[in-house]
Protein backbone atom coordinates (compact mmCIF):
# COMPACT_ATOMS: atom_id res chain seq x y z
CA UNK A 1 0.00 0.00 0.00
CA UNK A 2 1.54 3.53 -0.86
CA UNK A 3 1.55 5.84 1.34
CA UNK A 4 -1.30 8.73 2.01
CA UNK A 5 0.54 11.79 0.03
CA UNK A 6 -1.86 14.23 2.69
CA UNK A 7 -0.41 12.58 5.80
CA UNK A 8 2.44 10.60 4.90
CA UNK A 9 0.72 7.34 6.79
CA UNK A 10 -0.40 3.73 5.24
CA UNK A 11 -3.97 4.58 5.85
CA UNK A 12 -5.48 7.68 3.87
CA UNK A 13 -8.84 8.28 5.73
CA UNK A 14 -11.61 10.09 3.03
CA UNK A 15 -12.25 13.63 3.47
CA UNK A 16 -15.31 12.60 3.20
CA UNK A 17 -17.26 13.61 6.65
CA UNK A 18 -20.11 10.92 8.12
CA UNK A 19 -18.99 7.67 6.32
CA UNK A 20 -17.45 4.34 7.50
CA UNK A 21 -13.70 3.96 7.40
CA UNK A 22 -13.24 0.99 9.64
CA UNK A 23 -14.50 -2.13 11.09
CA UNK A 24 -12.54 -3.91 13.91
CA UNK A 25 -13.76 -7.27 15.59
CA UNK A 26 -12.35 -8.47 18.54
CA UNK A 27 -11.88 -12.27 18.68
CA UNK A 28 -11.81 -15.23 21.04
CA UNK A 29 -9.46 -17.22 18.84
CA UNK A 30 -7.06 -14.53 17.05
CA UNK A 31 -5.14 -17.63 15.02
CA UNK A 32 -8.78 -19.77 14.28
CA UNK A 33 -9.93 -16.47 13.10
CA UNK A 34 -7.67 -15.47 10.79
CA UNK A 35 -7.52 -18.84 9.31
CA UNK A 36 -11.57 -18.52 8.70
CA UNK A 37 -11.30 -15.32 7.39
CA UNK A 38 -8.40 -15.67 5.05
CA UNK A 39 -9.35 -18.87 3.66
CA UNK A 40 -13.17 -19.38 4.04
CA UNK A 41 -13.90 -15.47 3.62
CA UNK A 42 -11.27 -14.88 1.07
CA UNK A 43 -9.47 -11.62 3.02
CA UNK A 44 -6.14 -11.04 2.47
CA UNK A 45 -5.50 -10.52 5.94
CA UNK A 46 -1.84 -8.68 7.77
CA UNK A 47 -0.67 -9.82 10.72
CA UNK A 48 1.10 -7.23 12.83
CA UNK A 49 1.17 -6.77 16.37
CA UNK A 50 1.17 -2.82 18.09
CA UNK A 51 2.57 -2.77 20.90
CA UNK A 52 1.11 0.06 23.76
CA UNK A 53 -1.97 0.05 25.57
CA UNK A 54 -4.06 1.64 23.54
CA UNK A 55 -7.24 -0.67 23.68
CA UNK A 56 -8.07 -0.07 20.09
CA UNK A 57 -4.94 0.60 18.23
CA UNK A 58 -2.48 -1.35 20.26
CA UNK A 59 -1.82 -5.81 20.04
CA UNK A 60 -2.17 -8.96 18.19
CA UNK A 61 -4.13 -8.94 15.30
CA UNK A 62 -4.59 -8.97 11.77
CA UNK A 63 -6.18 -6.54 8.95
CA UNK A 64 -6.71 -5.60 5.54
CA UNK A 65 -7.44 -2.07 4.06
CA UNK A 66 -8.96 -1.11 0.82
CA UNK A 67 -7.61 2.35 -1.22
CA UNK A 68 -8.94 1.57 -4.11
CA UNK A 69 -12.39 4.38 -4.45
CA UNK A 70 -12.35 5.41 -1.03
CA UNK A 71 -10.50 4.20 2.20
CA UNK A 72 -11.79 1.33 3.86
CA UNK A 73 -10.07 -0.63 6.96
CA UNK A 74 -11.12 -4.01 8.48
CA UNK A 75 -9.18 -5.53 11.47
CA UNK A 76 -9.19 -8.52 13.78
CA UNK A 77 -7.86 -8.34 16.97
CA UNK A 78 -7.39 -10.67 19.95
CA UNK A 79 -9.94 -10.01 22.68
CA UNK A 80 -8.38 -8.24 25.52
CA UNK A 81 -10.50 -8.81 28.31
CA UNK A 82 -11.59 -12.35 27.08
CA UNK A 83 -14.39 -10.52 25.96
CA UNK A 84 -15.20 -11.15 21.78
CA UNK A 85 -17.20 -9.47 19.48
CA UNK A 86 -20.42 -11.15 18.66
CA UNK A 87 -23.72 -10.30 16.76
CA UNK A 88 -22.30 -7.76 14.54
CA UNK A 89 -22.67 -8.31 10.81
CA UNK A 90 -20.44 -7.46 8.00
CA UNK A 91 -20.70 -7.68 3.98
CA UNK A 92 -18.03 -8.34 1.81
CA UNK A 93 -18.19 -8.63 -2.20
CA UNK A 94 -17.17 -11.33 -3.73
CA UNK A 95 -16.89 -11.87 -7.82
CA UNK A 96 -18.18 -15.81 -7.49
CA UNK A 97 -20.22 -17.02 -4.81
CA UNK A 98 -20.41 -20.46 -5.50
CA UNK A 99 -16.89 -20.41 -5.35
CA UNK A 100 -16.79 -18.55 -2.63
CA UNK A 101 -19.60 -20.14 -0.34
CA UNK A 102 -18.02 -23.83 -0.82
CA UNK A 103 -14.51 -22.07 0.15
CA UNK A 104 -16.37 -20.80 3.47
CA UNK A 105 -18.17 -23.67 4.41
CA UNK A 106 -14.55 -26.00 3.87
CA UNK A 107 -12.89 -23.72 6.21
CA UNK A 108 -15.42 -23.78 8.78
CA UNK A 109 -17.89 -21.07 8.95
CA UNK A 110 -21.51 -22.10 10.06
CA UNK A 111 -23.88 -21.42 7.19
CA UNK A 112 -27.09 -19.25 7.98
CA UNK A 113 -28.22 -19.16 4.62
CA UNK A 114 -27.16 -20.89 1.53
CA UNK A 115 -27.22 -18.23 -1.55
CA UNK A 116 -29.83 -16.44 -2.59
CA UNK A 117 -31.51 -13.28 -4.89
CA UNK A 118 -31.54 -10.35 -3.16
CA UNK A 119 -32.41 -6.90 -4.52
CA UNK A 120 -28.24 -6.13 -4.18
CA UNK A 121 -27.21 -9.28 -5.89
CA UNK A 122 -26.78 -12.67 -4.97
CA UNK A 123 -25.51 -13.56 -1.33
CA UNK A 124 -25.40 -15.97 1.57
CA UNK A 125 -24.62 -15.13 5.33
CA UNK A 126 -22.27 -17.12 7.59
CA UNK A 127 -21.79 -17.30 11.61
CA UNK A 128 -18.29 -17.13 12.17
CA UNK A 129 -16.48 -18.76 15.68
CA UNK A 130 -17.63 -15.76 18.00
CA UNK A 131 -21.24 -15.62 16.55
CA UNK A 132 -21.06 -12.65 13.78
CA UNK A 133 -22.60 -12.73 10.97
CA UNK A 134 -20.71 -12.05 7.50
CA UNK A 135 -21.96 -11.86 4.34
CA UNK A 136 -20.53 -12.59 0.96
CA UNK A 137 -22.50 -10.46 -1.88
CA UNK A 138 -22.03 -11.22 -5.24
CA UNK A 139 -23.21 -8.19 -7.83
CA UNK A 140 -25.40 -9.57 -10.47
Amino acid sequence: MARCARTGHYACVSDLPNRLVAVVFEVSDLDRSVALYQRGFGLDLHRADHHGDDRWTSGDHAAASWSDGAFMHFALYAAKDGTATNQAQVAFAVEDLSVAHRQATLAGAEVLHEPKVQPWGLSARYCDFDGNVIELTQRT
